[in-house]
């Protein structure tokens, strides 16, 4: 399994592009989330309109799903040809429905190849994934995700604190990018997630290693600081590339 790292910033962080990835596997690529200021990366990272196979949407938040009408127009313009799965829940259909409404965008007839739209599932597969769910503490319903392929598991949190459901989603993960608004949790911002909340899944949870995205403007370093403590958690990076393979047996 094969994970590139398009953004880790949060909404409006002009420093970072809003938090993005491509998990691959089998020759299958799947992108989680898509929000207002990741096209211009995604087109310079991957230029080949038809790489993508699907996207998948954690929350319908402008930093998760804001970008998908651009992404779309530019793909038709380079002449996309193979469908598109969007897995979503049904709520988010019709908030992604509003989107092509205000872009002017016909999914039907605008674009140069179909979209098939898929509900989220608790627990289903998709490509060579075994996808499963569950829904974190946020202020819009938020679907953790968990990938399985190939004896390796990955997953990823979306928005949101943890809750028992996603904790056991996680449970025993190769690796999990888990967003981390700040250090110590901020009254003011309930439904993020903080390092102190956070520190301990990999002993906990059993996590091989964590990376941590979403991070507030100007918390970056003292987060990398708090991380530092450990060896398995740190700081997303954007731009990289991590390679999961299975462990070999302890003999």
């Amino acid at each position: 399994m094969d994970i590139q790292v398009l953004g880790v910033g949060e909404a409006a962080d002009p420093s970072f592009a809003n938090s993005s990835l491509i998990v691959a596997a089998g020759g299958f690529r799947l992108m989680i989330d898509c929000g207002h200021s990741v096209p211009p990366v995604l087109w310079r990272e991957v230029p080949d309109p038809d790489a993508i196979d699907a996207l998948y949407f954690t929350h319908h938040h402008p930093d998760h799903c804001f970008g998908l009408i651009p992404t779309l127009i530019r793909w038709t313009d380079d002449r996309r040809s193979k469908p598109l799965d969007i897995v979503t829940t049904i709520g988010g259909w019709k908030q992604l429905a509003l989107l092509f409404q205000a872009g002017a965008t016909d999914p039907e007839r605008s674009l140069s190849f179909p979209l098939r739209w898929i509900e989220t599932p608790e627990d289903g597969t998709l490509g060579p994934f075994r996808l499963r769910t569950a829904l974190t503490r946020h202020s819009m319903p938020n679907r953790a995700i968990r990938l399985e392929a190939g004896g390796v598991a990955f997953a990823h949190s979306g928005d949101g604190r943890a809750t028992p459901d996603s904790e056991d989603l996680f449970r025993g993960a190769d690796l999990l990018f888990h967003e981390c608004l700040t250090v110590e949790p901020d009254p003011l911002q309930p439904f993020h997630a903080a390092f102190s909340q956070l520190s301990d899944f990999p002993e906990r949870l059993g996590v091989r290693a964590m990376r941590l995205y979403h991070v507030r403007m100007g918390e970056r370093d003292r987060l990398a600081a708090a991380c530092a403590a450990g060896t398995r958690t740190s700081l997303a990076e954007p731009g990289e590339r991590i390679v999961l393979q299975a462990q070999a047996p302890a003999a």
